[in-house]
């Protein structure tokens, strides 16, 4: 057991709930800094953390006051973002008490999409041509210029939120007043007046698990995506490892690996998105902290035994860092999706999902009586299930025909409708 340090994580959330329970399961003093006193109910964190600091998690002098006036300043040991979008003013924060952690400017450019595409440009890895606008008539002039088909997509947002597939100019009017529209998204971050028309990339999707160490990975994955189909980019499945195109994982990782250069990541954790194009690898997006979606928190543990989220604790304390597959197995996690809008009702066949010796969780997100509808981003899936095999194959298979027997159940009568 390492020394008991004091650790202080940004508004944890999501994927970042898993952090903070790492840190306490480690004997560490956990101390959460939130936007708001609820927010540990909120996010499902209760009972794993010691003290509360409530900040603007949105603003760096809010963040950095916070702390300094707090029982714990020139106390922490570690300051670690736990949701993507404070990771750049958490990092800022950082730099300014002495702490280590991924650098400002790299935090900045993993969250600003435009900048990350800059940067990939600049060191030659390859993504997607893109031009910035803030018009419909700059959207207009850059689509011609890259050609349609094409993505427009927010700078600054996560979770596939208005992202766009867009066939011609009509699609694109109708789909730039949607987004001139969106001004706030999670946490009231603001979104940027700023958006990208991207050439839209061919073929499929993965994302890269990663640890970094100066600049080379000490461990990586390469986890296979089934998106939505189009017009919207929504995961509803992912196979960890991969059970497609494995002759061409080198060259994924190392494309990722560039990538993570190029923007300024040479340590800790990171999850890197790639198409496989028919011109080989191109970036989609870096994030530079463990994947979310269930990937770290529960495909990594149950393919390999690897506890992502323990190495990165261990990386911003500067402790020894270890990641050593203990087996070798496989993990998929299916969600289900509406097909189209109403009143949900439940899952039919859901209950039964845990009997399979092979389903190791399965969890409703939408609750009864909800508004839902055709999945436009990951906010509107209704819930997920988790399959084990020994092979990349067995996991997926299992999911895919788990999910066929399930169907979306409506309120009022309304037909029933096979799940998505």
């Amino acid at each position: 057991m390492t020394a008991i340090k004091t650790v202080a994580f940004v508004e944890p959330s999501f994927y970042g709930v898993s952090f903070a329970r790492v840190a306490f399961e480690q004997g560490h003093k956990v101390i959460s800094i939130v936007s708001s006193t609820e927010n540990p109910q909120k996010y499902g964190y209760e009972g794993i953390y010691h003290d509360l600091i409530v900040a603007d998690i949105r603003d760096e002098e809010s963040l950095y006051q916070a702390i300094v006036g707090s029982p714990y300043a020139n106390q922490l040991d570690a300051l670690i973002p736990a949701t993507d979008y404070a990771s750049h003013v958490t990092a800022k924060v950082a730099e300014r008490i002495g702490l280590r952690g991924v650098p400002y400017e790299a935090a900045l450019k993993s969250r600003n999409k435009d900048l990350a595409r800059e940067a990939y440009a600049e060191h030659q890895v390859p993504s997607a041509k893109f031009k910035k606008v803030r018009t419909y008539e700059d959207a207009l002039a850059a689509a011609e210029e890259i050609g349609f088909p094409i993505v427009l997509k927010p700078t600054n947002c996560a979770s596939s939120q208005n992202v766009y597939f867009i066939n011609d100019a009509i699609e694109l009017k109708n789909a730039i007043d949607t987004i001139l529209a969106f001004k706030v998204t999670y946490m009231d971050f603001k979104v940027r007046d700023e958006y990208l028309i991207e050439e839209y990339l061919d073929g499929p999707e993965f994302s890269v698990e990663l640890f970094v160490k100066d600049g080379e990975p000490i461990f990586s994955a390469v986890t296979e995506k089934l998106t939505s189909p189009l017009p919207y980019f929504v995961e509803i499945l992912h196979t960890l490892p991969t059970s497609v195109h494995v002759e061409h994982e080198d060259h994924i990782v190392r494309t990722a690996v560039d990538a993570l250069r190029a923007i300024g990541i040479v340590n800790g954790p990171s999850h890197v998105e790639v198409k496989l194009t028919s011109t080989g690898p191109r970036i989609i997006e870096v994030n530079g902290r463990p994947g979310g979606d269930n990937i770290s928190s529960d495909l990594l543990v149950q393919a390999f035994g690897v506890d992502i989220f323990e190495a990165t604790v261990n990386y911003y304390l500067d402790n020894p860092i270890n990641i050593q597959k203990r087996f070798n197995r496989a993990a998929s996690i299916a969600y289900v999706t509406a097909d189209r809008e109403g009143i949900f009702d439940g899952i039919e066949g859901f209950a039964g999902l845990e009997l399979n010796e092979n389903v190791i969780r399965a969890q409703l997100t939408a609750a009864e009586g909800d508004l839902v509808t055709e999945a436009k981003s990951s906010d509107d899936r209704l819930g997920y299930f988790i399959t084990v095999g020994n092979t990349p194959e067995e996991a997926k298979e299992l999911a895919l025909a788990l999910k066929e027997t399930l169907t979306v159940v409506y309120h009022q009568h309304e037909t029933e409708s096979a799940a998505g």
